[in-house]
Order: structure tokens, then C-alpha cells, then sequence
């Protein structure tokens, strides 16, 4: 074929003529072209072992589409593939009439110039590139690949802790509106208090990693705080003198009210949570990690958080029904009770579980050693129902919660120090 034939095929269109034209500059690049021209729209396909340059490759092709005389090409689409591949990377389309010409990025191309008059480009014509470019892209996308459906129905999927955590997290309220349509507000109290705390139950695990967890145990201490320990304390409480530091909680002395806490509420509260660890893990001979039983102390505070949660969440309705606080002040109160309160019920009884646990390392001095752990937690506890509302509160629930990392922190030292004492004691008996 003559070069002046050839011109003339690549003028009117001819897609052959065309793919020749450009393989005379790509080729020695290592790009190959194919074309093929239906319905006003010629298809550019460039193949290459490698994955091309969008912007370069469609300013030449745009460059070399403008030096030609041909009025039956309206729009061009341009692919590029990659040798061996099922689909193009890339995909762009535009309208041959409507574009100015552009430099092509890919240097040193020798393609037959021709300056031909242009159209100027108008917005409606710049708004219709942007939308053919716009829908082109979409169909290069496959369904499976941007939806995995597949793999989110894979049964591989949900044996994924994590997976487990977020679906429960996320949708169990929502499972419980189904379940439970007529809920009445105690109801909905202990949903509430279940969800939360069972938020805190993670976290809690997470951070303390204890090396014997079971489910049976953690149920234990949960079940036994919220239905007996509980109603065991509200007894207990009638009985003096704990009945006489309860009532002095009420005082306006300053020192009264810390007495009343201190000895009343926080010896009797922290002592009920830390019931089920002592009978059903230290009395049996079944705890061996401070980390450990830290861990169950913590579960039975958070059981106990739930069952205050309820009592108090009635409270709160009452006083929103009479009219003595606003739905504002309904809201936050709750949030409190069943969000930040629950994670220090279980702080101060994750302290004497630790402490329990450290009994059992040290059984020489086990009562020193619980007595201690019950009275650091009952003093911030009564400390803080003290000046609860006040910033000397938030201070003491930030202390608690810094105290019970370092806790977990200095755990290895401790129980070093328990075991060497331990084996000191021993050893004085021998003699």
C-alpha cells in the first residue's frame, strides 16, 4: 500500500489504517494496537505486557485521532489490557469533534501532523465527556469484585472472633426489638445493662488476657453477684452497724459521709463482687494467676453494675414521670449508669480479685492480703459516692482505673515477690 493510500484509509476512518498508524510509534514500545469502528465509535485496544499509562497513551491517541480528516468517527474509546488478561485495566472515552488538541506525554512520537480546523469545546460538550468517561469506567468494574458476596456468605467468614464481636455488637439491640416487642422498662433496662457491660466484658479480656478463662466461671461470678450476692447485701445492709453507716451517708458532715461510705457501702459492694471469685476459685484451690482471677472479679462487678443499672434506670423514670428532671438530664443519667459505672464497678472489683489472687500465690498471709485488696477498693469507692457529681469524683474514678493498670502492669513483680515470700515462710517452719 502507498503512502498516499494510506493516508487517504486513515482519513475516512478505516480502522485497520488506523491501528497501523499508531503501531508505527507504539510498536518499538512494546505496545500493540487494534482497532475495529460500529455505530460512529471507533475501539482502540493497546496491548502490553505491562500495565500503561492512561494519561500518555489517551493524549497521543487523542493526538493522532486530531490530524486526521475523517467525519464518520464521532466518539473514541481506548483500552488498554494487559497480555494474558480477561479484562482491560483501563478504559477512557471521548468525543472526537468537541476536543482541542492535546500534546501527547509520551515523547518523541512521529505521528502524521495536520492542522485541521477545531470546534471550540462547549460546556455542555465538556459535561458530556465527563459523563460517557464516567459511565465507561463503570462498566469496566466487575459485580463480584466491588460486592464479594460470596465471601460474605462464606461460613469461613464467621468463624472469625472479630466477626462475632462486631455482628453481636452491632445488631443485638436490633434483635431484641424483634424478639421482644411489648418490652416494658425493666426490660429494656436489663438489655441495656447486658449490652454494655458485655462491651466492657471484651475490652476487659482483651486487656487483662487471662491465661484460664472459662465460660462456666465467668457465667458463676456473673449469675451468683446479680442474683444472690445482691440480694444478700440489700439484707445486709438492714443489719447493724453497716444499717447505722448507711444511714450516716445521708449527713451533711463531711467526715460522717466518707465513714458511711467507706465502711458501709464500698466494704459491703466490693465484698459481695468478690464473693463468687472466693467460693468458687480461691476456696477450691483453683486460682494460680493474679491476671486471672482479676479478670472474674471484674466479670462479677459488671454483673452487679447491671443489676444497680436496673434499679436505678426505674429510679430515673419516676423522677422524669413527676416532672422533677428533664429528659436531658433522663439521658445523660442513664448513659452513666449503664455505660461509665459498670466499667468502675469492675475496676474496684478487678483490684480485689487481683489481690485474691496474689492470697493464693501467698496463702501464709492470704487474710492480710484479701483484707488490703477489699480496702483499697472500698476507699475509692466510698471516696467516690462521697464527691460523686464534683471533679474530686471524676479524679478518683481517673485514679482507679490508672491504679488498676499499674496493677496489671507490675503484675509479674508482685507475684514475684509473693512466691519469695512465700518459700521464706516455708522455710522459717522448718525450722
Amino acid at each position: 500500500m502507498t503512502e498516499p493510500n494510506f493516508l487517504e484509509l486513515t482519513n475516512i476512518g478505516d480502522s485497520q489504517a488506523i491501528a497501523s498508524l499508531m503501531n508505527r510509534s507504539l510498536q518499538p514500545r512494546g505496545v500493540t494496537v487494534e482497532a475495529s469502528f460500529k455505530d460512529t465509535c471507533l475501539h482502540i485496544w493497546l496491548k502490553s505486557n505491562r500495565v500503561l499509562n492512561q494519561q500518555a497513551l489517551v493524549a497521543f491517541v487523542r493526538k493522532v485521532m486530531m490530524s486526521l480528516e475523517t467525519e464518520s468517527i464521532i466518539t473514541v474509546r481506548v483500552y488498554a489490557q494487559q497480555t494474558g488478561e480477561s479484562f482491560p485495566d483501563w478504559t477512557e472515552e471521548f468525543i472526537l469533534t468537541d476536543i482541542q488538541p492535546v500534546e501527547p506525554a509520551i515523547p518523541n512520537f512521529e505521528t502524521p501532523r495536520k492542522q485541521g480546523n477545531l470546534m471550540p469545546v462547549s460546556t455542555a460538550a465538556k459535561q458530556q465527556l465527563k459523563n460517557s468517561e464516567f459511565f465507561t469506567a463503570l462498566r469496566t468494574f466487575k459485580f463480584s469484585s466491588v460486592v464479594p458476596y460470596k465471601d460474605a456468605l462464606s461460613s469461613e467468614l464467621y468463624s472469625s472472633n472479630t466477626v462475632r464481636l462486631l455482628l453481636f455488637f452491632g445488631l443485638f439491640p436490633l434483635a431484641v426489638r424483634f424478639i421482644i416487642t411489648t418490652a416494658g422498662l425493666e426490660q429494656i433496662a436489663w438489655i441495656l445493662g447486658i449490652y454494655y457491660s458485655s462491651i466492657w466484658g471484651v475490652v476487659l479480656y482483651d486487656l487483662l488476657k487471662p491465661t484460664e478463662f472459662s465460660w462456666s466461671n465467668t457465667l458463676k461470678c456473673v449469675l451468683f453477684t446479680t442474683f444472690v450476692g445482691i440480694p444478700l447485701l440489700l439484707f445486709v445492709q438492714k443489719v447493724p452497724p453497716f444499717s447505722l453507716l448507711y444511714t450516716v451517708t445521708n449527713e451533711v458532715g463531711l467526715t460522717s459521709r466518707i465513714l458511711g461510705f467507706v465502711l458501709g457501702v464500698g466494704i459491703l459492694e466490693e465484698s459481695c463482687k468478690a464473693l463468687p471469685v472466693y467460693l468458687f476459685l480461691l476456696r477450691p484451690g483453683k486460682l494460680k494467676d493474679p491476671l486471672t482471677s482479676a479478670f472474674y472479679g471484674a466479670m462479677s462487678g459488671l454483673g452487679f453494675a447491671m443489676a444497680e443499672g436496673v434499679g436505678y434506670s426505674r429510679m430515673y423514670a419516676l423522677i422524669l414521670a413527676a416532672g422533677q428532671s428533664d429528659f436531658g438530664s433522663y439521658i445523660l443519667s442513664n448513659t452513666i449508669r449503664f455505660v461509665s459505672l459498670p466499667l468502675l464497678h469492675a475496676i474496684w472489683a478487678g483490684i480485689v480479685g487481683y489481690f485474691l489472687g496474689l492470697a493464693a500465690i501467698n496463702p501464709s498471709r492470704s487474710g492480710s492480703i484479701i483484707f488490703i485488696g477489699v480496702a483499697i477498693s472500698a476507699v475509692l469507692h466510698g471516696c467516690y459516692d462521697t464527691f460523686a457529681g464534683d471533679l474530686l469524683g471524676f479524679a478518683i474514678l481517673t485514679f482507679s482505673i490508672l491504679l488498676f493498670v499499674a496493677y496489671l502492669r507490675r503484675s509479674k513483680q508482685m507475684v514475684d515477690e509473693m512466691q519469695q515470700a512465700e518459700l521464706g515462710y516455708k522455710t522459717l517452719r522448718r525450722f
